[in-house]
């Protein structure tokens, strides 16, 4: 199953690369190329066959991915047709949640150090910076990432209307599907600003729960909001910037001193 889901990763890429080509002389910015050293290279099959006139001999590759929860987690659901809003993961796991916002900077060295250690971070993308280079953010589907909505335009949605709310959220839900055949289920609101209009409007768009968080990292520092220690189900707030790079780092060595890792937040989430 988990070299399926690596192969399954692989040609999404190869699609996502093809759509782009295709749709290169329509758009406005520069034609895409993806840097070498932040991509993996993964086998297209779970296995390979050499035949000769006398014997065949198969061999296995294996691709490791991150475990499954244990799902030692409160049950998080939908109530009168909103979503529900999470800051923290209810969860006995020794798990972070690493989420990424906006998509301005795209560094090489985070998409290389997120696909090295395996951190199926979500990223929450607007439409201008993950039209500009998809294949960038799409790395993140090979390690068990997700992609998912964070409005079109980044305005603040408390005190919009429902039509504007829900044209935000499901026209950027709707671009990462066309771009890449289908989109995560979880949204976060730009600034954190939300209402209850939003989680309405979340719904309609098939989004069950709007995410904002309960610490960051900025400038190579982690924030805990004035809390001692890591705790289980922690969702990290982090941006694509310049620091981006420190704050990964940053990051890394304060779970490795607290025995934490990097867990998928879609794999907690009700989807």
């Amino acid at each position: 199953m988990n070299a399926f889901l690596s192969s399954r990763a692989s040609l999404l890429l190869l699609t996502v690369s093809l759509f782009v080509a295709s749709c290169a002389s329509d758009e406005s910015s520069s034609p895409i190329t993806t840097d070498p050293s932040a991509t993996t290279t993964t086998s297209p099959v779970p296995t390979s066959t050499t035949t000769s006139t006398t014997t065949s001999t198969t061999s296995t590759t294996t691709t490791t991915l991150p475990p499954f929860p244990s799902y030692s987690v409160a049950p998080v659901r939908p109530s009168n047709g909103s979503a529900v809003k999470v800051s923290r993961v209810d969860t006995t796991d020794k798990v972070v949640f690493l989420t990424i916002d906006d998509g301005i900077v795209k560094d090489p060295r985070v998409m290389e150090f997120l696909l090295d250690r395996r951190w199926p971070a979500t990223l929450f993308l607007v439409s201008g910076e993950f039209k500009k280079d998809p294949l960038y953010f799409a790395q993140i589907l090979t390690v068990g990432g997700n992609i998912s909505s964070h409005t079109l335009t980044h305005p603040e949605l408390k005190g919009l209307g429902y039509d504007e709310q829900r044209r935000q959220i499901c026209g950027m839900k709707g671009a990462i599907e066309t771009m890449l055949g289908s989109a995560g289920h979880l949204f976060r609101p730009p600034y954190g600003s939300w209402d209850d209009t939003t989680l309405k409007a979340a719904a309609s768009c098939g989004i069950n729960v709007v995410v904002t968080w309960n610490s960051e990292l900025w400038e190579g520092n982690v924030d805990l909001a004035r809390r001692p220690a890591l705790q289980p189900g922690d969702v990290f707030l982090t941006h694509f910037r310049y620091d981006l790079y420190d704050n990964l780092l940053a990051l890394e060595a304060r779970m490795a001193a607290e025995g934490f890792t990097v867990a998928n937040l879609e794999d907690y989430l009700p989807n």
